[in-house]
């Protein structure tokens, strides 16, 4: 918009100069208008002066009209005279010619010998022209050489952007291969776990029958791992039912020897024998002989306490029978607790392979997003990389453009040189013909200096089109990366969601972990082996609870992260479309001002031909020099005006080079964030591992615990058995003594 608006007043300033040199050239009286002032103020001052100037010459040629007028002068032959004049010859009157003819002979004389002299001037301010002309030319060489480097630049720009954008491409195509790989891998694992289902239930039915399992042909490692270890726990149970049948044959063979030695103990206690508990005997079988000893020697003391001896013995044994059943049902408590707790284990076993296999795949997950995170910083990295060497050419280019402007106001000073001439030639009418020779040829260079401004504007136009192509390629590069960091937003929003069921397995374990500590509460003592576990149990369900809360927050941390890292490519996508608005601006002011250099050159094409066929009489030749005098002051003003222009041209890359470090700065902050992305990404994964490593070792321990479980439920039934059999002994003693 402000490229626009200076270039609109630009053309209307430039409008009102061509007017101004248009009444000078007239010899019309001219006003500086209102609200002009600087180095524009002083240019409507030149041109006052200029169409002062006009006016006294065309006064002048006016009285030579009038002379010509009436003294019947023959216009051609002092048109003859004077082109002799004009070329250093000596000018005489012809013989019999009036007074008045003979004064202009006389001027036309005097006007020769000036020529002469201002030949040498002309030959000497030639000579100087050429060489600030040779000047210019290398300049303008070098300039061109500088330009060519530029386009070089420019091509190696477009050619490291063109590798960004196969770059990109790659990354994308990488990115839809590894989700296609995931798409596969789970509908692989779906397909599994639908055929393995059956056959694992029915080998864990076989198993418990008792039967060997064994993996079916062409099964993969990972069944045949689960039907090996069935095969194991097969066995385990084998070799326990087999244990268990040893203890029961042992115990039922002690306890029919108990029994027999209790009786006979007993018997000898009745008649009045001493009682001892053999060696090694246990401490209830031990209290008992005791008790049987005291009451023989009760026996043998005296037979009239025999009725005593047998209340005792009786209330004895009513003792032992009010212990029993309580102690039976302590046991069948405690083989209850040992039955609920074995169940309970089993269950969070399970629940527990479920979890481990949650963990597992989200430790896959974790590492493909890592992967895919590398990827994307890389090349997230190059891209910073070409933009950095794109901003690198867009500063050469404005360097270039720079001395492109200095070239530019060297031209104007030539030109303001070229107008001193001017005006010096045109004090006099004697050097005519050689000011209008000089003004031919110093038309014919700026025609030249036009048409080279006219081609550098061209070849500016061609760069800032090369640079909005890049800078829409750049905003493409922007959008694509909004796409894989929304889709990385996506992926992190499902990690949440499977976090928020391990939390809720968390939370489950916690409250079985509680039970099993209330359970083992009430067992009392012989539950605080259990208890000890249920309150591991409980701080590895708060540990992992933890761990998934800090989790959370990091998932939320690289949520914000992404939000920031999207809001900072639209902000350089938004920058982006305002460098191209800019460069859209300084194309079009190039444009005018090539359609001011062709209209400038065209104009000074036609005055140097104008310059040769005015050169016939005098009034054509006071005409040229007035036209000369415009000529030059339209040079001046259009020299000027491209001084202007590339001033504007300067600003305008100076925008083109701040947007161009903006969107540099902009790179760079988006390949940061891809790289702290990719930190938070491998501490996930660090994490999840960890996770898999405590589950693994939760699941081992869950497994002793189930072990233990099952061996406090195999002694409870154990002590069972035992009990009925002692109370069996204590109801035949009971008959016995009874009979």
């Amino acid at each position: 918009m402000f490229v626009a608006s200076a270039s609109k007043g630009a053309n209307v300033k430039l409008g009102g100069l061509v007017e101004a040199l248009k009444a000078a050239a007239r010899g019309k009286k001219l006003a500086t208008p209102e609200g002009v002032t600087g180095e524009l103020a002083e240019v409507y001052d030149e041109i006052q002066r200029l169409s002062k100037k006009t006016a006294d010459l065309n006064e002048e040629v006016a009285k030579l009209e009038q002379n010509a007028g009436t003294s019947s002068v023959n216009v051609d032959e002092v048109i003859e005279a004077l082109g002799r004049a004009a070329s250093g010859e000596r000018v005489r009157a012809p013989a019999g010619a009036k007074p008045e003819m003979a004064r202009i002979y006389a001027e036309l004389s005097g006007v020769a010998e000036v020529v002469r002299d201002a030949t040498k001037d002309a030959d000497k301010k030639v000579s100087l022209a050429e060489e600030r002309a040779s000047a210019a030319e290398q300049r303008a060489g070098s300039a061109e050489q500088r330009l060519q480097s530029l386009e070089a630049r420019i091509s190696a720009a477009e050619s490291r952007a063109v590798a960004a954008e196969q770059n990109l491409a790659t990354a994308e195509q990488r990115a839809s291969t590894a989700e296609q790989r995931e798409v596969q891998r789970k509908s692989e694992l779906a397909e599994l776990l639908a055929t393995v289902e059956s056959d694992v239930v029915d080998a864990v039915q076989r198993v418990a029958e008792g039967e060997r399992v064994r993996p079916p042909p062409g099964a993969k490692p990972e069944v045949a791992r689960i039907f090996m270890e069935l095969a194991q726990i097969g066995e385990r149970l084998t070799q326990a039912e087999q244990r268990e049948q040893k203890r029961r044959a042992e115990l039922a063979e002690a306890m029919q020897i108990l029994e027999g030695e209790i009786v006979n103990a007993v018997q000898r206690a009745g008649e009045g024998e001493r009682v001892r508990a053999p060696v090694g005997a246990k401490p209830e079988v031990a209290r008992i002989y005791m008790e049987l000893a005291s009451i023989g020697e009760r026996l043998a003391g005296s037979e009239q306490r025999e009725q005593k001896r047998r209340s005792e013995l009786g209330e004895a044994l009513g003792v032992i029978d009010e212990y029993l059943p309580r102690l039976g049902d302590g046991l069948g408590t405690v083989l209850a607790s040992a039955e609920q707790a074995t169940a309970h284990a089993r269950d969070i076993n399970a629940s527990l392979s479920s979890f481990s296999q949650s963990i597992e795949m989200l430790a896959t997950s974790a590492e493909e997003s890592s992967s895919s995170i590398l990827e994307m910083t890389a090349t997230s990295d190059e891209v910073a990389e070409n933009v950095g060497e794109l901003a690198a050419s867009v500063r050469e280019t404005v360097s270039s453009i720079e001395e492109m402007a200095y070239s530019i106001r060297e031209v104007a000073k030539n030109v303001d040189g070229l107008s001193l001439t001017a005006e010096e030639t045109s004090s006099s009418m004697n050097q005519m013909d050689v000011s209008i020779d000089q003004v031919q040829s110093n038309a014919n260079e700026t025609a030249r200096l036009s048409e080279e401004v006219a081609m550098d504007a061209e070849k500016g136009a061609e760069a800032i089109l090369k640079t909005i192509s890049e800078i829409y390629r750049i905003k493409e590069s922007s959008q694509e990366a909004v796409s894989v960091i929304s889709n990385l937003g996506f992926r992190i929003e499902a990690i949440g969601q499977i976090l928020a069921v391990i939390d809720d397995v968390a939370e489950q374990t916690n409250l079985l972990a509680l039970n099993a500590a209330i359970l083992s509460a009430q067992a009392g003592e012989h539950g605080k082996g259990f208890a000890v576990v249920a309150d591991e149990i409980k701080e590895l369900a708060d540990r992992a609870g933890g761990s998934t809360k800090e989790i959370a927050d990091l998932i939320k941390t690289i949520q914000a992260e992404s939000k920031n890292a999207i809001a900072a490519v639209e902000r350089g996508a938004h920058n982006v479309d305002r460098g191209v608005e800019v460069s859209n601006e300084a194309e079009r002011a190039l444009k005018k001002i090539l359609d001011s250099s062709q209209k400038s050159t065209n104009m000074v094409r036609a005055i140097a031909r104008a310059t040769v066929e005015q050169a016939k009489g005098s009034k054509q030749v006071t005409d040229a020099i007035g036209r000369i005098a415009e000529t030059v002051q339209q040079i001046a003003a259009a020299t000027a005006e491209q001084a202007r222009g590339s001033e504007l041209i300067m600003k305008s890359a100076e925008k083109m080079r701040t947007i161009t470090q903006h969107v540099e700065r902009s790179s760079q902050e988006q390949a940061r964030g891809g790289r702290q992305m990719t930190s938070s990404i491998e501490q996930i994964s660090a994490m999840v591992n960890n996770l898999n490593a405590s589950q693994r070792n939760q699941n081992r321990g869950f497994e002793q615990l189930l072990e233990a479980s099952k061996k406090i439920e195999e002694a409870a039934r154990i002590q069972e058995q035992t009990m009925r059999q002692l109370g069996n002994a204590v109801e035949r003693v009971r008959r016995s003594i009874g009979a």
